[in-house]
Parts: C-alpha cells; structure tokens; sequence
C-alpha cells in the first residue's frame, strides 16, 4: 500500500513539471524522484522489512504469558506389586506481577493392590479410583523476581525495534542524498553536452566564415587549419559528453531501482536557475541535526540494547530461589470415576510449601559476557563520538563551501558578460580581415570556459546545498 501511494505522488509530481518554472520543476522532479526510490530501492525495502521483523520478535515475548496446556496418560503394571491407569490435565501460566501458576486435575485406577509390597495402606480394596485436584504457585524471589528477565528483555526489543527503524531512516536519508547527488550530476552532465553543442556550432560557423574568406582572397588559407583541428577535437568532446549524459542517466535508474528509461528535465537553464533559487540559513543548531539523524539515533539505540542485555546478565549473578505452594484436594473410591471418599487418609485437603535454591559453582560465563558486552558499549560510545565530530564538521564545510559557490556564481556571471562581448569583438574583426581565426577561436574557448566554470560552480552549490541537507538530517522535513 505504501509503495503505491509513494508511485501515485511520483506520477501526480511528474504530471505537473511541465507547466512550472525551471528551478520549481526541478525541485518537484526531484522529490518525485526520491519518492520513487523510497518506493522501489531494494536496500530501502529490505530496511522497511527489517522493521517488520523487529516489530515480531517483540510481539513474540507477548508469547510468555500465553497458557501452557499439558496432558498425560499412562499404564504402570507390577509397580510395587499394583497396577496403576493414570489421566492428567493441566494448565500452567505466568502472571504479573510475578508468579507461575499451574493447575492440575489426575484420575487414577488402581487394581491388584492386594498384591502391593506396600503394607497397610490400601486396606481391604484390590481396586480403587483416585481424583485429585492440584492449585501449584511458584514464586522467583531473587533471579528474575517479578519476572525482571522478561521485563529487560521485553525493553530491549522495544529498543531493537527503534533501532530498526531509525536503521529505515538512515537508509532513506542515504538513499535520498545519493538521488540527489546523481540528479545533479545528470543535471551537470546534460549542461555540459549543452555547452559543448553551442561551442561546436560556434566553431563550424567560423570554419564556414573563414572559407568564404579565404575564397574572397580576403584572409589566407591556413587560418582554416586551426578552425579545422577545433572542429574536430568539439566533435570529439560531444561524443564524450552524450556518453556521460547516458552513464548518468543509468545510475540514477540504479537508485530508483528500476531499470525502466525514463526522461528527466535537464538543461542548462535549469541547473543555472536551480543554483539561483536554493537557499541555506545563516545559522544552524548542530544538537537538532544529530536528533534527526537516523545513523546517529541507531547507534545510541544499539548501546540501549546492549544495557539491557548488560542488565539481563546482572541479574543471572543472582542465584536462583524460588518459594513452591502447592494445594491438593484429593478422594477415593472403590465403586464410583470420580472418587471423594476418604479411604487413604482422613483429609480430603491437603498442602505443601517449600524453597528452592540453586546456583552454578561460579558465574564465568555471565562475568565474561559482562565483560564482552561492556567493551562493545564503550565501542559504540566512541562510535557515537565519532559520528557526532563527523556530522558538525560536514554542516560546517558544506555550509561554507555554499556561501562560497553563491560568491563565485555571481562573479562568473560578470566574466560570461565580458567574454561574450570579447568574442563579438573577435568576430568582427575577423570578418573585417583585422584579425586571425586563432584570435576568434581564444575567444570562444573563454567563453566555453566561463561557461563550464559556470556549471562547476553552480553544481557545486548544489551539491553543498544537498551535503549540508543531508547531514542536518532533513530535520525540518521529519
């Protein structure tokens, strides 16, 4: 259901694109597309499926309170010297705050009791049925009182089930920077293609201009070799630069999981007018990106598991007692099933209550998990130290490199204005017969220049923008 619904959004997004603006339709493409990969990114399911998983194995320890039903029939012969039929039923549970309860109805038929080796207890009777009722009541009073080793487990699947899903948030987080990252490098490859086309037709006219004047005996002949080589080594560059225009193309389907071809709104215009439009703040609060962080958030849940692990452990150094109670009501009957006389004792109601202890001779094992598991907690904190330095020092360097690109795309823009001028100047020069076609050709390699160092910039921007984004952790969109 969730998968559908993150493809309608993605189709509804699609449908709207063209009729935006470059930048907004950029910025609508995008999310389109990240959704798609939310819906179809194998590495994204297998996370939303190990959520599912954890949300299992909780609800399994539901299973510890459920009754535990038994049943026993039997045949003894010749025991003692008697003969013996036994049905049993019972039913046994775990109750809150913390005692075992059990429940137990036994029928019984005896024969050939005259023949017992057992003196004086059966009287006169070579056959008698015996009912009892039995109410059993355990207690744990030190290891696991009040059901402490449930309850610590029970917490630490709660927090492994947190740590699968912020497990699902970081690969989410990573799934959305890397569409992102690759968006903008189809943005950056198709630009540079764009580029490179107006370079070669700017090229090909020269070479046409200088034919025709080299016909009309106003320039000589080898201001055609220089234009000739150029026209060549762009021909080359535009070969390159389809192929990279497909190669990126095809990684972005990888992360959308899909290998269905799909078109993507990229120009020159757009990657210039979405550089323009994206904003960061002046001011940043590193402690809210940490809290959004999904990879941060799994580690500080894994060391939770491993403290109530830690704390599970603690409590197995305890030694094991337990208080027994035990309720009999019990008769017997020569004639009749369900027996209520009194042919074995003069009670009907009977009771025992006793202790029992039990202890390993010494506790190696659980010191040394202790021991493994205290390790890995000061592991995971060093871990957890060393994300947290990461992830300030990344809003830091992508903001500063952002600033940084804003500067310098506005100072490219000057040095476009400047060259396209130039080569205008050039151009006329040349057709004038003032100049050479070396001349006009530096001049249009500036421009191709300042144009690439356009595209350098603002894809820089951008990707600062989507670094500085992603270690914040989104932390406005969750």
């Amino acid at each position: 259901m969730k998968k559908r619904l993150c493809l309608k959004v993605a189709a509804l997004w699609l449908g709207a694109i063209a009729w935006l603006p470059a930048a907004r339709a950029a910025n609508l493409e995008l999310e389109a597309l990240v959704a798609e990969a939310f819906a179809n990114n194998p590495a994204v399911q297998a996370a939303q499926f190990e959520v599912s998983r954890a949300q299992a194995e909780r609800d399994e320890l539901r299973g510890f309170f459920d009754p535990q039903l038994n049943a026993t029939v039997s045949q003894t012969d010749y025991n003692a010297g008697y003969n013996q039929a036994l049905l049993h039923a019972g039913v046994d549970a775990a109750i809150l705050p913390g005692v075992y309860l059990g429940t137990r109805f036994e029928e019984s038929y005896y024969s050939q009791l005259q023949d017992s080796t057992v003196t004086n207890v059966f009287g006169n009777y070579n056959d008698l049925w015996q009912s009892s009722g039995r109410l059993r009541l355990g207690v744990p009073l030190l290891r696991d009182r009040g059901f402490r080793i449930w309850k610590l487990s029970d917490e630490r699947a709660a927090k492994r089930f947190s740590m699968a899903q912020n497990h699902w948030r970081a690969v989410t987080q990573q799934c959305r920077h890397d569409v992102e990252q690759q968006y903008i490098a189809v943005q950056e490859a198709v630009a540079q293609r764009y580029v490179g086309q107006a370079a070669l037709t700017r090229v090909e006219k020269l070479l046409k201009e200088a034919q025709e004047l080299v016909q009309l005996k106003i320039v000589p002949e080898y201001q055609l070799f220089t234009a000739r080589s150029e026209v060549a080594l762009r021909r080359e560059s535009e070969a390159a630069d389809q192929q990279a225009c497909r190669t990126t193309q095809t990684r972005l389907l990888e992360l959308l999981g899909t290998s269905q071809a799909r078109p993507v709104r990229a120009s020159f215009d757009t990657l210039i007018l979405w550089a323009e439009s994206v904003e960061l703040p002046h001011l940043f609060i590193e402690d809210k990106a940490l809290k959004a962080r999904g990879d941060y958030n799994e580690i500080l849940d894994f060391i939770e598991v491993a403290e109530k692990e830690q704390a599970i452990n603690q409590d197995n150094l305890r030694s094991d007692l337990s208080l027994n109670m035990e309720a009999i009501l019990q008769g017997e009957d020569p004639d009749n099933v369900i027996g209520t006389g009194r042919y074995l004792n003069e009670r009907n109601l009977g009771a025992s209550i006793g202790l029992t202890w039990k202890r390993p001779w010494g506790y190696r094992t659980e010191k040394a998990r202790i021991r493994a598991i205290s390790a890995t907690i000061d592991a995971r904190y060093e871990l957890l130290r060393q994300t947290a330095i990461r992830i300030r020092a990344d809003l830091k360097v992508q903001h500063e490199q952002f600033m940084s690109a804003q500067d310098r795309l506005s100072l490219v823009a000057q040095a476009i204005v400047a060259a396209r001028q130039a080569l205008e100047a050039e151009n006329e020069r040349f057709r004038l017969g003032e100049g050479r076609s070396r001349n006009v050709l530096d001049a249009q390699k500036d421009l191709t220049d300042a144009l690439q160092r356009q595209i350098i910039i603002a894809v820089e921007l951008l990707r600062a923008y989507s670094n500085f984004m992603y270690a914040s952790g989104y932390a406005d969109e969750f």
